[in-house]
């Protein structure tokens, strides 16, 4: 079955476009960056490797690039996968932020997650998010389960980035959740990001 996803998603600070074969390049800086630590690698991993993964990419996912609507600039991606319409349930992760901003305190990654989130629950319908979370990856939890993800698993030893194994936290939030709890929690710390 083949899912017809929207190409781009605006907010106020960014808009998400579907990422393309020419993005492989930033992809590639990204995951060899700073953000990079929290995502897995394929072996060889490359620019050429990064260029057949975006044409690879199958029917039931869409990645977007993530542009500042200021300045026009990319300024990391997000995706939406694992994308399962008889049980209404997808995935939403992938997310990167430019080493520029990594550490900063900037609008990209919470208004990224909120536009996917309500495109997930709210056009396409779904009932239910899940993702996952590298355990050292703290902050994230974090942010997370503050703002109304639960924690569903632990995953001990699942994952090998860089030669070493890693636990990981599943997690996920429902439809009633995000549009009473999360979507309100989200947009209240972007209200942080508007000038005067």
């Amino acid at each position: 079955m083949e899912i017809k996803f929207d190409k781009i998603l605006e907010g106020d600070f960014i808009t998400l476009r579907k990422t393309q074969v020419e993005d492989a390049a930033e992809i590639y800086s990204w995951r060899t960056g700073l953000g990079g630590q929290f995502m897995r690698q394929p072996d060889n991993y490359s620019i050429q490797s990064q260029e057949e993964w975006i044409r690879g990419r199958g029917n039931n996912e869409i990645n977007y690039i993530i542009f500042d609507n200021i300045s026009g600039k990319k300024v990391g991606a997000i995706g939406i996968y694992d994308v399962n319409p008889v049980d209404q349930v997808s995935n939403v992760g992938r997310l990167i932020i430019a080493d520029e901003y990594y550490g900063k305190s900037t609008p990209y990654g919470l208004e990224a997650l909120l536009l996917s989130y309500d495109y997930v629950f709210n056009k396409m319908n779904f009932r239910k998010i899940t993702g996952d979370i590298l355990a050292n990856n703290q902050a994230m939890h974090k942010l997370q389960v503050f703002l109304g993800m639960v924690q569903e698993g632990y995953l001990k030893n699942h994952v090998i980035i860089n030669g070493q194994l890693h636990d990981l936290y599943i997690m996920s939030i429902f439809k009633e959740q995000f549009n009473t709890v999360y979507s309100k929690k989200v947009r209240f710390l972007l209200q942080n990001f508007k000038k005067g």
